[in-house]
């Protein structure tokens, strides 16, 4: 099959689309998304082992300068992160369900394409597969409220 968006004889018509190539950019489109939840999560997962790694050495090596280092600063800067992320990737993951939903509507209209690409698999995955990228700055979050808290006490 041969992608392509050619242009209507009639220059004033906008170019007429082919089904293959609106359903190889309804998947390319699919696949950055993804992208993009993965980049951003493998940035945010590195962020945040520094930050561990820098509360860890403050805390275990008696480190005596301004005590509201590792307990304060560390822990909010932590937070923050942990909260700006949850925007960007909930706009990736309801961008990701919009192209899903444009999917179905394309292969409800082209039942040659649903033949050969529509996926037999259980309502869980595409429902709880990005639960994940989600849950992960929660986490983070959480444990850095803890730390902050338990850390005030020492």
């Amino acid at each position: 099959m041969a992608a392509s968006c050619k242009a209507a004889p009639d220059s004033d018509s906008p170019p007429r689309v082919t089904p293959e190539f609106e359903y190889q950019q309804i998947r390319d489109e699919t696949r950055a998304e993804h992208t993009l939840i993965a980049n951003r999560l493998t940035w945010y997962v590195t962020s945040q082992s520094f930050l561990v790694s820098a509360f860890a050495i403050s805390r275990g090596s008696g480190f005596t300068w301004h005590p509201w280092f590792s307990t304060l600063l560390l822990p909010l800067i932590a937070f923050i992160t942990s909260v700006l992320i949850l925007p960007s990737i909930a706009g990736a993951r309801k961008t990701i369900r919009l192209w899903h939903e444009k999917q179905r509507a394309f292969l409800a209209r082209h039942p040659e394409f649903k033949a050969a690409f529509e996926l037999k698999r259980a309502w869980w995955i595409e429902s709880l597969g990005l639960l994940f990228p989600t849950a992960v700055p929660l986490v983070f979050a959480a444990f850095w409220l803890v730390v902050h808290l338990a850390s005030a006490h020492l």
